[in-house]
């Protein structure tokens, strides 16, 4: 019973230090790992904060290591980078943008972020891409084959400003026509043209004459940022009719208090509605023509 209540204890041990690394692992990626995995910082007008990135190669092969400043523009279906906005406010030291490292060797990569004299923005969301490339392999053939790793160090800052709340949608788009179990794509565009991050939750509320959805809506756009909002509604075996799609994004920095609406109406065929009309179909030509049916049922009575 003793060794049993001991092993118990060790158990819950290891668990609580397992739990305890995985919160503080850094970023890591095939032959590449970089810590600390992201940077947090709040300037003044023209302030100026350094940092740095403890770069390690954890492969088998040398590396050529690229690394590069940008602005992240990120949505639910897309991340990309831009070289504005906050992406000028970051400087690489040292000219630190190119070196290799061979198996476990590790760099020290320093940054620092200067803070624009004007700030006419609250929220800014930067990072620093750290690229991984074999300087050699080759296969069997002959052939050179170089398969790298990317590394994102988001550099989160937050300054002084006005702060603005202001979503805008661009467009928006819903699905006119679904047949059961075809699932359809509810696609919002939205531009942040305000000077804070927009949290988002809301929900699309589906109502037909039988059944009633709801979906709900999650995100945030950076300032200055344009964001793709998709989200997906499949009618089950049941749904059918037209079904009106009442759409509500609620917004804001720390609480939604701000919202943006939309309506659309949507025709769901049902999948046993079709069935109906073809053999309804059939039946009619086969009796229009005189065709006799290939299936004949014979009853016999005793």
């Amino acid at each position: 019973m003793i060794s049993l209540i001991k092993r118990n204890k060790i158990l819950l041990i290891i668990l609580i230090l397992l739990i305890l690394f995985n919160s503080i692992s850094p970023i890591c990626g095939a032959g590449l790992w970089a810590s600390p995995p992201e940077f947090k910082y709040n300037l003044s007008s023209s302030e100026t904060i350094n940092g740095e990135i403890l770069v390690r190669n954890i492969g088998k092969e040398d590396l050529e290591v690229v690394v590069e400043k940008k602005r992240l523009l990120k949505d639910s279906i897309n991340l990309l980078y831009s070289d504005k906005g906050i992406a000028t406010w970051i400087t690489i030291l040292n000219n630190e943008t190119n070196f290799k490292l061979s198996p476990g060797q590790s760099k020290t990569i320093q940054f620092k972020v200067t803070a624009p004299e004007k700030i006419n923005y609250f929220d800014a969301v930067g990072a620093l891409l750290i690229r991984g490339v074999p300087i050699e392999s080759q296969n069997n053939n002959g052939v050179n084959i170089k398969q790298g790793v990317e590394l994102v160090i988001p550099i989160i800052v937050g300054l002084p400003g006005p702060i603005i709340e202001s979503l805008q949608l661009l467009d928006h788009k819903a699905p006119i026509v679904l047949l059961s179990f075809m699932p359809g794509d509810f696609i919002y565009n939205l531009n942040n043209n305000g000077t804070v991050y927009a949290n988002m939750t809301g929900n699309i509320e589906i109502n037909g004459l039988i059944s009633s959805h709801k979906v709900p809506i999650e995100g945030g756009v950076f300032p200055e940022d344009n964001y793709t909002l998709i989200e997906k509604w499949t009618p089950g075996f049941s749904d059918f009719g037209l079904y009106s799609a009442d759409t509500t994004i609620k917004y804001g920095r720390y609480q939604q208090t701000k919202t943006i609406k939309t309506h659309d109406t949507i025709l769901v065929i049902p999948v046993w509605l079709i069935i109906l009309i073809i053999l309804g179909a059939v039946v009619w030509y086969m009796r229009r023509n005189d065709i006799k049916s290939p299936f004949k049922i014979k009853i016999e009575r005793r």
